[in-house]
């Protein structure tokens, strides 16, 4: 069983409402867009992750950085690791990108392209790393692509649009 990240895009002055933990915000989109105002990352997130932070992305555009008001509801980072996957999602609190943390993701991630991202491909890196799934070579990560691609696309839109990023994990 693994753990699935989500990515949603929201207008910025909803984020409160999901930190205080009242309601959790609808996606949006604007009209005319093509790409949608959700995105699921799968099982994928961690290498994705593990390879954006190899790459000196400024800023998680996986995960985020945890909700203000939920950090201290979630347990540590510590208490918050799954055996298989590295997060629980009982104890990790849901993850946020500001508009401009948004716009920063966005921007490094249309500048590297799939090809120079799979490069960083380290597998005994990754594997002591504990990155699920584990045993990735170059080739092996090869089928993420798609997933990277989307993620460009998700960002793009929501850069456009000034919206902030919230992170689910299911």
């Amino acid at each position: 069983m693994g753990i699935n990240v989500e990515l949603q895009r929201v207008q910025p002055g909803t984020v409160g409402v999901a930190a205080s933990g009242r309601a959790w915000p609808r996606p949006e989109m604007r009209e005319g867009e093509s790409f949608r105002a959700t995105l699921s990352l799968d099982k994928a997130w961690g290498v994705l992750r593990w390879l954006l932070h190899a790459a000196a992305c400024p800023v998680d555009p996986v995960l985020g950085t945890p909700l203000p008001e939920a950090k201290d509801e979630g347990g540590t980072r510590d208490e918050a690791k799954d055996e298989d996957d590295g997060l629980d999602p009982d104890l990790a609190p849901p993850g946020l990108l500001t508009p401009e943390e948004v716009a920063r993701a966005a921007a490094f991630l249309a500048a590297l392209s799939f090809d120079t991202l799979a490069d960083f491909t380290d597998e005994d890196a990754m594997d002591l790393d504990d990155v699920y799934p584990q045993g990735l070579d170059r080739a092996g990560v090869e089928g993420l692509r798609g997933y990277y691609t989307d993620l460009q696309a998700f960002y793009a839109a929501a850069a456009l649009a000034g919206q902030a990023v919230l992170r689910e994990l299911g």
